[in-house]
């Protein structure tokens, strides 16, 4: 009896915990919120707490494995985000280059042109450069602004954030590089959707083991199995 609850109580846990952690999000910031952290390590404390309890009131085992399971659930929901927050970045930079084209072909200066851009985009790059906008009209060199875009924002934007600190600093020509730079983004998000097309079979496999595949058993045998075994009867 001790044990149903238990596992009960866990299950509600995990389901909890589940949907607190994919609730929807209105705004997210592209610089690290340390916050973040500390509310990881409360949670795992508490997680390590209750399994302490479970482990000394139920079973030991049960309790090791509610450690481990949340021991190792932080470290798996940080490697998910930042997987999430690369793919919304690749998803977003050609579109932010083609912006930044646009801008600079229409005779607006570095400045101005990550600034309009900034202010149209709602994604992680869209935000970064928001963000260095209103620094560098604070007063910060806009170079100086953008350069720690790839540390907050993500690895990708580096090439766009070399080309844009260039054109800022040395005056160097921008179009070329970003018509380059956009090819190459559009090839990295093409193959990445490859990529991700090749994992489907794999990730339809689960529930096709388990879900369509006894059905399937089910309705195939399981008459041949009743009229068989009448047949025996008889």
């Amino acid at each position: 009896m001790a044990l149903s609850i238990a596992l009960g109580l866990l299950w509600a846990a995990v389901v909890l915990l589940w949907g607190w952690q994919t609730r929807p999000r209105l705004v997210r910031s592209p610089s690290p919120a340390p916050p973040q952290a500390r509310s990881s390590k409360i949670a795992r404390a508490s997680g390590l707490a209750t399994a302490a309890v479970i482990a000394l009131a139920v079973h030991p085992g049960l309790g090791v494995g509610m450690g481990l399971m949340m021991w190792i659930a932080p470290h798996r929901r940080r490697a998910h985000q930042k997987r999430r927050l690369q793919a919304e970045i690749i998803e977003e930079l050609p579109e932010a280059i083609d912006l930044l084209r646009l801008a600079i072909s229409s005779g607006l200066n570095v400045h101005l042109a990550v600034a309009a851009v900034g202010e149209r985009l709602f994604g992680p790059v869209g935000l970064g450069l928001a963000g260095a906008a209103q620094r560098a009209h604070a007063g910060q060199r806009l170079a100086d602004a953008l350069e720690p875009l790839p540390d907050t924002v993500g690895e990708p934007v580096r090439p766009l954030v070399r080309v844009l600190i260039d054109g800022d600093r040395y005056g160097a020509e921008l179009e070329p590089a970003l018509e380059q730079l956009a090819a190459d983004s559009r090839l990295l998000r093409r193959r990445r959707a490859e990529e991700r097309a090749r994992r489907l079979p794999l990730r339809l496999l689960l529930p096709l083991v388990t879900c369509v595949l006894p059905a399937f058993i089910l309705l195939t045998l399981g008459p041949v199995l009743a009229e068989s075994l009448t047949t025996l009867r008889q």
